[in-house]
């Protein structure tokens, strides 16, 4: 890798970088859906953006998920509304009333005989995704023939201290920030070891550039920091009332934890204490969505949202558009975070920006020239 910054202003501001990548980068990206424990019934489902692409996951009647393309083949009406939810029996377009079953052929055609006397059912039914299963994650790719095995093969033999559904996990309720920066400003901070010594001076403490280790497995990286490197500053919320932290039992080793990036944009970030997933989406090439899902041991709160700075309890939305204090005063890193890569875009978008060479530390900046050049990879691989 070169020191050299592999991207330019544009790919953070452009209007076409970011119609290419979600039309192109998402067309085959693996996006993650949920665990499987959110499709307990028939008819259960979930809907994702993956790029410019709207996908739902559906249980059928035999148990199966399906993965297909969230519009009706008539017209382009979405059938999936919401983010979760349960279909019923069938998928019925509201439009025209077309109806399909719940593993997405094309069952019933209103008036057929007197409007669509020559049409043809079964070449009608809803577009296929993919679908894949990694320890209960559930993951989706608008491509058909996308191959789940290969894409993550390269993490299944990495540590992975939890069992989501153990007896002693419990799922705390989900997140969802709404930053003002590109998606990549977000993914670029959270693989970048060199700013966790000064941004995070007061909250996470470290580790020192030098400390940092990262690993390429396939299209995913790796993140973790020395032990000597880390100086653990952990919320009084995961301690017990003699002051201890707990570990969830089914976690393989003690101390573990670091940062999973499966590429494009999913972030998982597992420790003794609990495990995160974060999906990073694009909304702009200004602003992107993190929908954030968390398993915590039994002595943690479930709820934790009205004291998470920028939580507005209509919306469900946090945002910096509801901070009451500063940022580096509020003792959380992921504001801390939120904060940095905010400013990151302001400056961004100057026209008098140029890039500047990135650190080549073992685990400093070193992970976001893999990342740049895993991006324009892919992007070539399309033209």
């Amino acid at each position: 890798m070169t020191s050299i910054h592999r991207l330019g202003r544009d790919a953070y501001v452009g209007q076409h970088w970011f119609l290419r990548e979600t039309t192109e980068l998402f067309r085959h990206a693996w996006c993650f859906v949920g665990t499987t424990r959110d499709f307990k019934e028939p008819g259960d489902y979930k809907t994702l953006d993956a790029g410019a692409f709207p996908l739902a996951v559906v249980r059928n009647r035999d148990g199966v998920l399906r993965a297909v393309h969230n519009f009706c083949r008539h017209r382009g009406a979405t059938l999936f509304d919401g983010e979760a939810g349960n279909i019923g029996k069938s998928i019925v377009c509201p439009y025209h009333r077309w109806t399909y079953g719940l593993d997405g052929e094309l069952r019933g055609v209103p008036d057929k005989e007197t409007c669509f006397p020559d049409l043809d059912r079964s070449k009608l039914g809803l577009r296929t995704a993919s679908l894949g299963v990694f320890k209960e994650l559930v993951f989706a790719n608008p491509d058909p023939s996308a191959d789940f095995d290969d894409w993550i093969t390269p993490v299944v033999d990495q540590a992975w201290p939890h069992d989501l559904f153990a007896a002693d996990v419990r799922e705390a309720c989900s997140l969802t920030y709404e930053v003002k920066c590109n998606w990549k400003v977000f993914v670029e901070n959270a693989i970048d070891g060199y700013h966790l010594a000064y941004l995070h001076e007061q909250t996470l403490g470290g580790p020192s550039p030098d400390k940092n280790i990262w690993k390429q497995a396939g299209d995913h990286m790796i993140w973790y920091a020395n032990e000597d490197g880390v100086r653990h500053r952990l919320p009084k919320k995961i301690r017990d009332e003699n002051g201890s932290v707990g570990t969830i039992k089914s976690a393989e080793r003690t101390g573990y934890g670091g940062v999973y990036f499966l590429f494009p944009q999913t972030l998982i970030v597992p420790t003794p204490y609990g495990l995160s997933l974060t999906s990073v989406k694009p909304m702009t090439p200004n602003t992107s969505r993190l929908a954030i899902r968390h398993w915590v041991g039994p002595w943690q709160a479930l709820d934790e949202r009205k004291h998470i700075p920028g939580y507005d309890r209509k919306t469900g939305i946090i945002s910096s558009d509801n901070w009451t204090q500063h940022p580096l005063e509020t003792g959380d890193f992921q504001t801390e975070d939120v904060w940095i890569c905010e400013k990151v875009q302001r400056g961004l978008n100057s026209p008098a920006f140029e890039a500047g060479p990135l650190s080549r530390g073992v685990g400093a900046e070193d992970p976001i020239n893999w990342f740049h050049h895993s991006l324009l990879t892919k992007l070539q691989k399309q033209d």
